[in-house]
């Protein structure tokens, strides 16, 4: 019986000995949470990590690693940044060194010293464009379209000119041009309703329509205008996307000059017109067909350089006009031009004709992109 007494004694004294002490030098070290470097460092402090926290003790050395570069800072979890490092990246790797010889590594999150440099925008290939990506019922920037100028609203009346010289029924509010929330700007066309009241030259107006215009905000002059849009079609719809010379208000037309760049007949959605009109030489235009007509998105383009102006669809050239060409005719296309979109209803082009059943429209305008050709090509805002 003391026999059994004595050695349950020396089994729980060996216990207590390994419970106490030594077995920790045959315990599996490991690292419970990771060292720490501060969120924000500012350059020229002294920064300070959190060490790891493990189970078991042990010996601590630091790397750190600042722009790529790599620092020893021995048993010291410090490090002096300068000025001279803001933006640069910094990171720190703690090695443990445990009894048993075992050595685990925790490492910090990247950090960024300072301010952080913003990566430098990429170059818009484009001296001027419009993308519309904007939400849904965002109408267009004032700065670059001008909405209230008596040369892109109402009948006409206002410049002298009723039904722009062309008998349209429409009258023109610009900003009723909006973005559909799907990258696209659309200017719709619509019959008018009981409460409108809009006076046409005609008597009430029976249309009111979208027409905008960057006289007085942004001209051009030369380069490469392309317009990617599409459209409802419908008989009596005459839409365009068209240039007149920026000296309209005082010359008037034809001398200003105009540049047809796509304009279309409702119930043609086949057929494309690009057109020049200029004092003694009007309509030297050319047509071709559209593959798979106006409905689908296409892109229409001019390449305008001195003396020479070219017309393309989707890329492929179908018209061109050059000074030498328009009879000894003065050439009035090397001077600032602003740009036009609009949904006219009715007048000559289309026969003074509107269907009866048509009684809403619409163009869809993608994008537009304006740059340089060759060299050529300058944006001039007011």
């Amino acid at each position: 019986m003391f026999r059994k007494l004595a050695s349950a004694l020396v089994s729980a004294a060996l216990l207590i000995t390994i419970a106490g002490g030594s077995a920790q030098a045959y315990a599996s070290p490991r690292i419970v949470k990771a060292v720490i470097i501060p969120a924000t460092i500012q350059p020229g402090v002294i920064v300070r990590l959190t060490p790891a926290v493990t189970n078991l003790k042990s010996t601590r050395t630091y790397a750190w690693y600042l722009a790529g570069h790599r620092i020893l800072t021995g048993k010291s979890p410090a490090l002096k940044t300068f000025a001279s490092d803001n933006g640069s990246s910094l990171y720190a790797i703690e090695s443990l060194k445990f009894a048993n010889k075992k050595v685990l590594t925790s490492r910090t999150k990247t950090v960024t010293v300072g301010t952080a440099v913003p990566p430098t925008p990429p170059t818009s290939p484009y001296l001027w464009s419009q993308e519309f990506n904007e939400a849904s019922g965002t109408g267009v920037n004032s700065s670059d379209f001008n909405l209230t100028s008596p040369f892109g609203t109402g009948d006409g009346s206002d410049i002298g000119n009723p039904g722009w010289g062309n008998n349209e029924r429409q009258w023109y509010l610009p900003t009723t041009a909006k973005t559909d929330g799907q990258g696209n700007l659309v200017l719709p066309a619509l019959k008018t309703v009981a409460g409108d009241n809009y006076s046409c030259y005609y008597g009430t107006c029976t249309w009111k329509s979208a027409k905008l215009i960057t006289l007085g905000k942004i001209g051009f002059k030369y380069g490469r205008i392309e317009v990617r849009a599409k459209l409802s079609g419908g008989q009596g719809q005459w839409p365009a996307i068209w240039m007149l010379g920026a000296n309209q208000p005082s010359v008037n037309w034809p001398q200003c000059g105009e540049i047809d760049i796509a304009e279309w007949k409702g119930d043609l959605p086949n057929m494309l017109w690009g057109t020049l009109h200029g004092p003694g030489y009007l309509n030297q235009g050319s047509t071709t067909s559209i593959a798979g007509g106006f409905t689908g998105y296409h892109t229409y383009r001019i390449d305008w350089i001195p003396n020479q102006i070219t017309w393309y669809l989707d890329g492929v050239q179908y018209h061109q006009m050059k000074a030498s060409g328009i009879g000894g005719n003065t050439w009035v296309f090397n001077s600032e031009q602003y740009l036009i979109l609009n949904v006219a209803m009715g007048g000559a082009f289309v026969g003074n004709q509107i269907g009866s059943g048509v009684t809403q429209t619409s163009m869809s305008v993608d994008w537009i992109h304006y740059s340089t050709l060759d060299g050529n090509g300058t944006l001039i805002r007011h």
